[in-house]
């Protein structure tokens, strides 16, 4: 028997007789480099549990700190998520205010012809902050200015459907002579009971390029004072000499004539 052997005891039964064979050894298993490793017992085994412990513990405490992170910042993301929501929401309710006030500022048509112009009229949004150029009262421009009111009166046809509206847009494009001059007829008109087609008919029978010259020489000899002021009826007569083309001393009568005798 070697010295690395484990003595076995061998019986061998048969016939009832039993014989003992001497002791015999086998080689013990080897360990890396041919040295003997350690009998598996319990004992090796919770020993070496109780060594894997502290590695165990330490692993499943960095998962709990992982999941935290993660809940964390899903939690953080979920709200910015809500507070996205909540502001879209806030801001889609103030748009839709914004439109309806802007509906019920525009002026409702009072009547529509046909399916079509209705249709047309809803779906198609108008702009009404359109603006034409300036007018000051030059007669070359008057075409000019009355194609872009036109023009700004079609964009937006439920909006410049009264004349109020239309007569409106004219004048707060007047300045200098022609503003001077829709003052002094407006004083003599009030607008809120003046047709369009009046207004737009005296605008081009003073503004309006060409002008006739005897029209204009009629109108001027005709003309009196009435129950206007004076400083009406002198801006009818300047713009009636302009067109007319008469010198100055001519007109120093003509204007004395057209006053009343009390003047």
């Amino acid at each position: 028997m070697g010295s690395g052997g484990v003595p076995v005891r061998v019986a061998l039964h048969g016939s009832g007789n039993s014989q003992q064979l001497p002791f015999c050894s086998l080689p013990a298993p080897e360990g890396p480099q041919g040295s003997t490793s350690p009998p598996i017992t319990a004992k090796n085994t919770a020993a070496s549990m109780r060594a894997s412990a502290p590695d165990l513990r330490q692993t499943v405490s960095q998962q709990g700190i992982f999941l935290e992170l993660l809940y964390s910042a899903i939690s953080r993301i979920t709200s910015v998520q809500e507070d996205l929501i909540s502001r879209i929401k806030n801001t889609t309710q103030t748009i839709a205010k914004l439109t309806e006030l802007q509906d019920r500022s525009a002026p409702v048509p009072t009547a529509i012809s046909g399916n079509n112009a209705t249709s047309a009229s809803t779906l198609i949004p108008e702009n009404v902050r359109q603006q034409p150029e300036p007018f000051f009262g030059d007669v070359s421009a008057c075409g000019g200015f009355l194609l872009q009111c036109d023009l700004i009166f079609q964009q937006a046809p439920r909006y410049y459907q009264a004349d109020l509206a239309r007569i409106s847009l004219i004048v707060n494009s007047l300045r200098s002579k022609a503003l001077q001059w829709a003052q002094a007829f407006l004083a003599a008109h009030p607008i809120t009971h003046l047709p369009f087609e009046r207004f737009l008919g005296e605008f081009r029978l003073v503004f309006d390029q060409p002008r006739k010259q005897e029209e204009a020489t009629r109108r001027l000899l005709s003309l009196k004072q009435g129950n206007r002021p004076v400083s009406e009826h002198l801006i009818d007569f300047r713009i009636l000499a302009v067109e007319a083309g008469w010198p100055d001393l001519a007109l120093k009568g003509i204007f004395y004539q057209s006053l009343n005798e009390h003047s």
